[in-house]
């Protein structure tokens, strides 16, 4: 390609068996290996079970308005036009402190999609400052342990200011907001206009649910 100029990238291998006799290469050494040919990149190494390992490297700066889905190892950085992202990781929980890089390094997200089904270890711990997503106008978290729910609603964990649409099971919806009527949940709740649940079935909801959300389209 005589003619390529730039090469922007985003490339993720996904948790690859490796042999245990083989050495275990660092971040340092995968940027190394970039850095010699002439290109700039961050990135980290996920290992998972039974010797897998998944590891992620990007350009930087970074110019995409999507990057692939980071897990808890991603290491931080400023990615202002990075519009879309999506969270998931299969063995670890994402904490109040990891949600609050996130919102730091993606200042000017719109869409995230959350997926993880563990537990918050520290969600007793007293938070030190609410999250803002302050340009978040949809949330995706049909697949999730019904802490990071409660992470995103409650308005003592996170502002979420221009939230308009959200994805969600019915049953944590409901869970988290007391059958709608919770007082710390409808602040962030108060602007939706459109609710999806990961159930394809009709509904019949109750007066509380529509005058809880009562911009609903």
């Amino acid at each position: 390609m005589p003619h390529l100029h730039t090469f922007h990238f985003d490339i993720v291998t996904e948790y690859v068996r490796m042999n245990e006799q083989q050495p275990k290469p660092t971040p340092d050494d995968i940027r190394r290996t970039f850095t010699e040919r002439g290109y700039h990149v961050d990135c980290y190494i996920d290992y998972g079970f039974y010797n897998s390992r998944r590891c992620h490297v990007y350009s930087i700066p970074f110019d995409n308005e999507r990057m692939c889905h980071i897990t808890h190892g991603f290491p931080g950085g400023m990615f202002i036009n990075v519009r879309i992202l999506r969270m998931k990781d299969d063995f670890y929980s994402f904490e109040h402190k990891f949600f609050a890089q996130v919102s730091r390094s993606f200042p000017l997200l719109s869409r995230l999609m959350v997926s993880n089904l563990k537990e918050q270890k520290e969600k007793h711990l007293e938070k030190s400052s609410i999250i803002d997503f302050s340009h978040l106008i949809e949330l995706e978290c049909p697949n999730v342990h019904i802490d990071y729910v409660e992470q995103f609603l409650f308005d003592s964990n996170t502002r979420l200011s221009c939230l308009n649409k959200i994805y969600i099971s019915y049953e944590q919806l409901a869970s988290v907001t007391e059958n709608f009527t919770r007082r710390t949940t409808d602040i962030n709740c108060g602007k939706l206009k459109h609710i999806i649940f990961d159930q394809n079935m009709a509904m019949v909801h109750s007066k509380d649910y529509y005058l809880y959300f009562p911009l609903l389209l």
